[in-house]
């Protein structure tokens, strides 16, 4: 789990990968080609990339205008930028449109404090795009996942959002281990008291906070929620009505986020009681990861005392 690799460098070996078998497979940038380093992406199929400099509505729209023509776009910027500064490219002319556009939003997250700080963190990204009908939310959980990922989402009809991260990203699967749109999986279990549910990179928070609360002799199961939107309702109100309480954890505001999707489905079905780790409705600082992490909450320590709360 100490290895680390980039989810970003993962984007340019799926782009390479989709575009030797399918001539359709574009690239376009705002001044993305260095953030993940498709460099012998451009340099390979020049005529299917496109870079618009730092203009991320028009590099949207030039998404759109692409996908309107039978292309199928790979748009990269910043979470943030993705979901705000282009928030209504993304709505009223991608989503709305139901446009086959797949757009990566590198730096999801307080992972990325390090590299650019607070202003280039996306903490919010989920919860604004989730609101957008017609699309597709993916959070992988390691670089090969984020390959994967991008894989799936240029087969898929109509539009998809795939987070990623800082480029150093610790190995939590396996090379083999697939990558499947929709369904929640159960990484470990030893016992039902209560229900861990993550994505992303902090997915091995979750399993040495699962070390601690086995070793106090507490039943959990950890799951790993990849997809978003559309939430797998069924799979997780299974867990919620065959756990006695359940700990959500992200790198993301707990508003309008993974917490936030999994307490519509517990209070529609099991209604447990439930507690959620994550950034508390605040702006969190810039720093490194561990330093914000550790600041707002988001380490095996406090998922543990969340789980004793919850249980009393």
């Amino acid at each position: 789990m100490s290895h680390t690799t980039s989810s970003r460098r993962a984007v340019a070996d799926g782009l390479m990968e989709l575009a030797e078998k399918d001539e359709r497979i574009c690239f376009v940038s705002s001044d993305s080609v260095a953030v993940i380093k498709a460099q012998d992406f451009a340099e390979t199929y020049p005529d299917r990339t496109v870079e618009t400099g730092i203009c991320e509505q028009a590099a949207m729209d030039t998404a759109a205008g692409m996908a309107s023509t039978g292309l199928k776009p790979v748009y990269v910027t910043y979470a943030v930028f993705a979901s705000m500064r282009a928030c209504e490219q993304f709505r009223s002319i991608v989503c709305y449109s139901n446009l086959n556009v797949v757009v990566v939003g590198a730096n999801g997250g307080m992972g990325a404090g390090e590299r650019e700080g607070v202003s280039h963190m996306g903490c919010e990204d989920v919860a604004i795009l989730r609101s957008f009908p017609n699309l597709t939310i993916l959070i992988p959980s390691d670089a090969s996942q984020v390959r994967k990922a991008l894989v799936a989402a240029a087969a898929l009809d109509g539009p998809v959002y795939i987070r990623t991260g800082s480029g150093k990203e610790p190995l939590f699967h396996t090379e083999q281990t697939p990558f499947e749109i929709g369904p929640v999986r159960q990484i470990s279990g030893r016992g039902n008291d209560i229900a861990l549910f993550g994505c992303g990179f902090i997915m091995p928070v979750l399993e040495e906070a699962g070390s601690l609360l086995e070793a106090k002799g507490v039943g959990f199961r950890i799951i790993e929620v990849p997809t978003i939107k559309p939430l797998d309702r069924s799979g997780i109100e299974r867990i919620l009505n065959s756990s006695r309480a359940a700990v959500t954890v992200e790198d993301h505001t707990v508003v309008g986020g993974l917490g936030s999707a999994v307490a519509d489905v517990n209070v529609q079905s099991a209604n447990i009681p439930m507690r959620m780790v994550g950034i508390q409705d605040v702006f969190p600082e810039s720093g490194t990861a561990e330093e914000l992490y550790n600041k707002y909450g988001i380490t095996p320590e406090n998922i543990v005392r969340k789980v004793l709360d919850v249980l009393q």
